[in-house]
């Protein structure tokens, strides 16, 4: 067997052995996080209904009514009322049933726990590190980010990713991690159709988290040095581990991405996923420029988000987003836009020559497509 078969079947083998055993408790809150899913998932095509009936009766009667007035009719309702009621903390049953897997399962943590401890060099957290109060007091999606006592430290970014997958899957007998990406497929397949002879040498992703888009990026571009960065500590060993597992040699970083301390020009290809409507936009404008300040000449950042939080086009996305700070935590979304992030990056000078600013991916009735958010330096 030569060298390459055997990596590609360690590569089998601990892919198989990433995931805890479900337990009958994790199995159990899984239905519980189903159910209301499906319940509430009835609701929201009753709340479009009624949304584009109410738009439509308002545009008839009394011309053109403001978001703002009919926001403040919409919130009224009763049925939107108790949407908004059984979006509040469901996602917390997916989020425990992780944990009761991961507990139960004392074989898996062993693992974890080898493979955190091998390749030490590649993990480098700062346990200095001040963790900024915009990601350490909403508790995105109803699950803490920052690690609270010791056995968190050590899991709580495997709770994180298998419980948002678990969310992906709505399956109480699947578990998996967040291994690549669909938006991030669908940005990489652009911005090589924009810029052919792109080839990156080294990358960087921000907010990490536990490591699923910065494997991703790894495998996509294999001959590339891949580095992620994040304030959590304990996403950083789950990502860590996980790369080890997987034969991925990433170099993982406990830093703020608004404040690196990478060199000038260090990287010529900067990503995240799923980042930017979790930041306040002064954080949002100093990442942005510290994406500027790291980028080599000729570099690209391609940052992927949501439509839906960025630049929502209809009624419903927007009461949709409003729902989302108080029912799922997503706290800095309201005041989220293209335009402004347009500003940044001009104030950045990153070019968007190469249509690096615009939505990638198809809309539907109720969301906006992906969007990209990028720029290159020149």
């Amino acid at each position: 067997m030569n060298q390459k078969t055997m990596k590609t079947e360690v590569k089998k083998v601990n892919l198989e052995a990433l995931y805890p055993k479900i337990s009958k408790e994790g199995q159990e809150l899984c239905q519980k996080w189903i159910e209301k899913f499906q319940a509430s998932k009835s609701v929201f095509y009753e709340v479009a209904e009624l949304v584009k009936a109410e738009v439509e009766k308002w545009t008839a009667t009394e011309g053109k009514p403001t978001y703002s007035e009919i926001r403040q009719h919409l919130l009224a309702n009763d049925l939107v009322t108790k949407f908004q009621q059984m979006r509040t903390g469901p996602a917390g049953f997916v989020f425990n049933a992780a944990r009761a897997d991961i507990s139960a399962d004392l074989d898996y943590q062993q693992r974890i726990k080898d493979w955190e401890n091998t390749s030490r060099e590649l993990l480098n957290l700062d346990p200095e590190l001040k963790i900024p109060t915009y990601v350490s007091r909403p508790n995105f999606h109803w699950c803490p980010y920052v690690a609270t006592n010791d056995w968190e430290e050590q899991f709580l970014g495997c709770v994180w990713d298998i419980g948002t997958s678990i969310m992906g899957q709505s399956s109480p007998t699947v578990r998996s991690y967040s291994l690549g990406s669909g938006r991030l497929s669908r940005m990489v397949s652009y911005v090589c159709e924009q810029i052919p002879d792109f080839r990156p040498q080294r990358i960087l992703d921000i907010g990490c988290s536990a490591g699923g888009s910065t494997i991703f990026m790894a495998m996509e571009f294999p001959e590339a040095e891949v580095y992620g960065i994040d304030v959590s500590s304990s996403m950083l060993r789950c990502g860590h581990a996980l790369s080890v597992a997987l034969d991925l040699p990433i170099h993982y970083h406990q830093m703020d991405a608004s404040q690196t301390s990478f060199p000038d020009g260090s990287f010529d290809l900067i990503v995240s996923n799923i980042v930017f409507h979790e930041l306040p936009n002064s954080i949002r404008r100093k990442v942005i420029l510290e994406c500027s300040r790291l980028l080599s000449p000729g570099g690209i950042m391609a940052h992927m988000e949501g439509g839906t939080y960025m630049a929502p086009t209809n009624i419903f996305q927007k009461l949709w987003r409003e729902l989302d700070i108080h029912g799922n935590n997503e706290w800095y979304v309201g005041n989220a836009s293209m335009e402004k992030l347009a500003v940044y990056i001009q104030e950045a000078g990153l070019s968007t020559k190469k249509d690096l600013l615009q939505k990638i991916t198809p809309s539907s009735e109720f969301f906006e497509g992906a969007l990209l958010i990028g720029g290159q330096k020149t």
